[in-house]
């Protein structure tokens, strides 16, 4: 098991970050690059991802912690403790922690936009085709658009009874269900 600053490094510390304390740059792209292995030495061997790197010379995967502990020779902990402290990070206090710990989950948005979807194909005998049409498009992407601010919910249950009113209205009556 992973103790708390290894899994509190894992969660905060991106690959890339990991990689630019040890001088490591991935130029502009941040996905698929390929640089020098840190650990092995092999040109081009690391393959970086903003959560991982695979190596294919080692035929190893590292994540942020790991990668730092290598080539820091340190065990873990220390190399977690060593990142976020150079970066500026500190563990969360005890009542940080409590408040996250209680806080509601964050609502599924995705099934919220899968729900309005499948609510209009319903109440449109014609969406595959209709959802393309300008106007159809732009109201779905103002609604869809919105689910950011949703939190709550109360909020899930308005955002979803004000979206249909709002594509009920480009729609119009198509005969469909209702």
């Amino acid at each position: 098991m992973f103790s708390e600053h290894v899994a509190e490094a894992r969660r905060r510390i991106s690959f890339l970050q990991a990689l630019s304390l040890i001088d490591i740059g991935t130029g502009e792209r941040q996905r698929g690059m390929k640089v020098q292995c840190p650990v092995c030495g092999s040109g081009g061997a690391l393959r970086v991802w903003s959560d991982h790197g695979w190596c294919f010379s080692e035929q190893r995967q590292y994540n942020a912690v790991s990668i730092l502990a290598e080539k820091w020779d340190l065990d873990e902990e220390s190399a977690a403790i060593k990142a976020m402290k150079d970066l500026g990070l500190s563990m969360p206090r005890f009542e940080e922690a409590w408040e996250a710990a209680l806080a509601p989950p964050p609502p599924a948005r995705e099934s919220l936009a899968e729900a309005l979807r499948i609510w209009c194909g319903a109440h449109s005998a014609n969406w595959r085709t209709r959802q393309y049409d300008d106007e159809v498009a732009e109201m779905l992407a103002r609604c869809l658009g919105l689910l950011p601010k949703v939190t709550t919910p109360a909020e899930c249950d308005m955002w979803l009874t004000k979206c249909k009113a709002a594509m009920e209205r480009v729609l119009g009556n198509t005969g469909a269900c209702t």
